[in-house]
């Protein structure tokens, strides 16, 4: 679990872990020295942590790669200290890994969820289709996807160089990897909306869309050409086209939350 000032926020990510009753779960958390009181929640917890630090780093894939660092589970997932997970999620994940020996990465679905944790519309997981990725039209809910040791262990870990889509160039690298990408139909995990996170906040609007290109990029294997942004635009139609309400009913809560109409 990164975090950093989401002392709001974090009681309520620590407990979701810890309550979901689950007999052998690891929970670390990074936190890159907040100043809002977030390390005295941490504190509170510290019992019931299998490791927990407070100190200066290079960004969230690097706080993430410390936490890896001291991980030892066979599945392994991160959960920003302003999303959550939701009840029983690790006993169905457990159960649909052993179930699936073959899969590295395992998505489910979630909810977002307002600045008071309020739940909102579902999100869903795509099936994994790497030519959709590089169209943009390919999305797996961070906080409810789920991933083997062996497969992080295999791309070295996040790459420290990108700045908010660390989640979107794991997957990738996963993919280039070899990975085997499977979703369940269930829901997982929150991710919550407010104007301090790095989704909610436009200010970072350019530093995502920069970072997810190079992304794009890194998959193509060439720099995006313009029939690229054409062909990412048709398949950004045929997706809204199958599932018309549930585009909708997502940019109705995002203007309820944030008061605007884009992330």
């Amino acid at each position: 679990m990164p975090s950093l000032n989401h002392g709001a926020f974090i009681e309520e990510a620590i407990r979701s872990v810890l309550l979901q009753d689950y007999p052998s779960v690891e929970l670390i958390v990074v936190d890159g020295g907040s100043t809002d009181g977030s390390v005295d929640v941490i504190r509170q917890y510290q019992e019931h942590l299998a490791a927990w630090m407070c100190e200066g780093d290079a960004g969230p894939a690097d706080a993430l790669n410390k936490g890896f660092r001291r991980a030892s589970g066979d599945v392994l997932s991160f959960l920003n200290a302003d999303d959550f997970l939701l009840p029983q999620s690790l006993w169905t994940v457990a159960r649909e890994f052993r179930r699936r020996p073959q899969a590295d990465v395992l998505s489910g679905h979630g909810f977002f969820v307002n600045a008071v944790g309020e739940l909102g519309t579902p999100m869903f997981s795509d099936r994994w289709d790497l030519s959709r990725v590089v169209h943009t039209a390919c999305v797996l809910v961070q906080p409810a996807t789920f991933f083997r040791s062996r497969i992080f262990q295999r791309v070295g870990g996040f790459s420290e160089q990108t700045r908010t889509a660390w989640d979107m160039e794991l997957w990738a690298d996963m993919a280039l990897a070899g990975a085997t990408f499977q979703c369940v139909d269930a829901f997982l995990a929150a991710t919550r909306l407010h104007a301090a996170s790095i989704t909610g906040n436009p200010q970072w609007r350019k530093q995502r869309l920069e970072d997810a290109r190079l992304v794009r990029q890194k998959v193509r294997g060439r720099p995006e050409r313009a029939r690229d942004r054409i062909h990412a635009v048709l398949h950004r139609v045929r997706k809204f086209a199958d599932h018309p309400c549930r585009t909708l009913s997502q940019r109705l809560f995002l203007y309820s939350a944030l008061r605007r109409w884009s992330l």
